[in-house]
C-alpha cells in the first residue's frame, strides 16, 4: 500500500484535482474489496463442499453401527492348531467344516496281476506305500493289476503314480467277486505322471486294466492308491486285541526269544524262530473277532513270503492276507475277516536266519459290522 500511496500522490499533484484522485483510487479500492469478497466466497464454498477430514465423535453415546461396519477388516489367518478368537466372524453355512477325508484302502492289501516284468517288480510293490518300488508288467497288451480291499467298499477316488512306462489307455473297474467287472473310469488320452481320478463305485476288488501302452515297455506303477469308505475303516485302533493273549509258535530260536514276547507290548523283546521254512506264530484272541488290521513289527530277520490266516478252532484255517514280496520293517495290513485265532505263517525267509517279530498287533471291529 505504500507504493500505491506514493503513486496516487504523484498523480494528484499532476492533475491538481481531488476528483481525479478519487476517481483514480476508487478502482484500487474496488479491486481490493473484490479480492476480499472473492476470498470470502472461496472459503464459504470450501466450507460447504469439502467434508471435514475427521468426523468428531458424538458425545454422550457409542459410535453408530454404520460407523463401525462401514469398512470391515479382514481377520488375520488362524493356524489350524489354534482356536478362533472371540472376535472372529461366525462361520456361515458355506464355510462349514469339511468331512473327514476318505481312508486309503489299498495300502498293504493283497495285489495280483496278469504279469510281471521281473521278480523285482511284483504286484505288491504298487500297494506297499514305498515310492521307490514299483510294479511293472510284461511288454504287451492288455495287462491288469488287481487289488483285494478285503471287504466291500465304496471307492471315491484313485491316485496313480506312473513310472515312465505308463498306460496311454486304460480303465478302472470294481467287482464284488473278481469275476464280473463294472467300469468306473476310462481314458484313452493319459499322459502319465501322477493322475488323481474322481471315480465312484462299490466292490471288494479294484482293477486297473491297461489296453494301450505309451512306450515300448510294459505298464508300470510306483503306487496304486484307492481311497474310499469300508467297514474296515471303523477299526478300533486304540485297542490291541492280541496284547498279552495266549500265543504259541512252531519253534523258538532259544529261551530268550519266546513266542509271548511278540505280544507283550514291549518293543525291546521279540520272538524268533528256528532258521528254516515253514514257521508260524499263533495268537488266541479269546473269542470270535472281526479283524480289520494287523501290524507286523519285524526284526532284521523278516519274512519275505508269508500269509495271515484266521480260524475258529485252531485247526481249519482261511487266508486273510498273502504277501509274496515282503520288505520287512513295519507292515500295516488292512484286511477283513472273522475268527478266534490269527496265525502268521511264514513260507520264505528274507535272510538265512529265522522269522523274528518285535510285535504282532491285531485290531478289530464289532462282529456285527461284518
Amino acid at each position: 500500500m505504500g507504493e500505491m500511496d506514493r503513486s496516487d500522490a504523484t498523480e494528484a499533484g499532476a492533475s491538481g484535482t481531488g476528483d481525479r484522485l478519487a476517481q483514480h483510487r476508487r478502482p484500487g479500492v474496488l479491486r481490493h474489496r473484490g479480492r476480499q469478497v472473492l476470498i470470502a466466497t472461496v472459503i464459504a464454498v470450501a466450507t460447504i463442499v469439502v467434508p471435514p477430514l475427521i468426523t468428531p465423535k458424538r458425545s454422550g453415546g457409542p459410535e453408530s453401527q454404520t460407523e463401525r461396519t462401514a469398512v470391515p477388516e479382514r481377520p488375520p489367518p488362524v493356524p489350524a492348531s489354534s482356536q478362533p478368537s472371540a472376535s472372529a466372524a461366525p462361520t456361515t453355512p458355506s464355510e462349514s467344516p469339511r468331512q473327514a477325508p476318505e481312508a486309503l484302502l489299498s495300502q498293504g492289501a493283497r495285489a495280483t496281476t496278469s504279469s510281471v516284468e521281473s521278480e523285482g517288480t511284483p504286484a505288491s510293490a504298487a500297494v506297499d506305500g514305498n515310492p521307490r518300488t514299483r510294479w511293472s508288467s510284461a511288454f504287451s497288451e492288455p495287462q491288469w493289476l488287481r487289488v483285494d480291499l478285503g471287504a466291500r467298499a465304496t471307492v471315491t477316488r484313485l491316485v496313480l503314480h506312473w513310472d515312465s512306462a505308463y498306460a496311454a489307455a486304460y480303465r478302472i473297474e470294481v467287482s464284488s467277486d473278481a469275476r464280473s467287472w463294472t467300469p468306473i473310469f476310462r481314458t484313452t488320452t493319459s499322459s502319465g505322471g501322477v493322475e488323481e481320478l474322481s471315480a465312484s463305485g462299490t466292490g471288494r476288488y479294484v482293477r486297473l486294466y491297461g489296453t494301450a501302452r505309451a512306450t515300448g515297455w510294459g505298464f508300470a506303477l510306483w503306487e496304486f492308491e484307492v481311497y474310499g469308505k469300508s467297514a474296515s475303516t471303523g477299526c478300533n485302533t486304540s485297542r490291541n486285541a492280541a496284547l498279552n493273549r495266549p500265543v504259541t509258535a512252531s519253534s523258538i530260536q532259544g529261551a530268550v526269544f519266546p513266542a509271548p514276547d511278540a505280544v507283550d507290548g514291549n518293543r525291546d523283546s521279540r520272538w524268533s524262530s528256528e532258521a528254516s521254512d515253514a514257521q508260524w506264530i499263533r495268537v488266541d484272541l479269546g473269542s470270535r473277532q472281526a479283524v480289520c488290521r494287523v501290524v507286523l513289527n519285524w526284526e532284521a530277520a523278516y519274512g519275505r513270503a508269508y500269509r495271515l490266516e484266521l480260524s475258529d478252532d485252531g485247526r481249519t484255517w482261511s487266508t486273510l492276507y498273502r504277501q509274496d514280496a515282503g520288505k520287512g520293517g513295519t507292515e500295516t495290513i488292512s484286511a477283513s475277516g472273522v475268527g478266534r485265532y490269527l496265525r502268521l505263517y511264514g513260507t520264505r525267509r528274507a535272510t538265512r536266519h529265522g522269522y523274528s517279530l518285535w510285535e504282532l498287533r491285531v485290531y478289530t471291529r464289532p462282529v456285527g459290522g461284518v
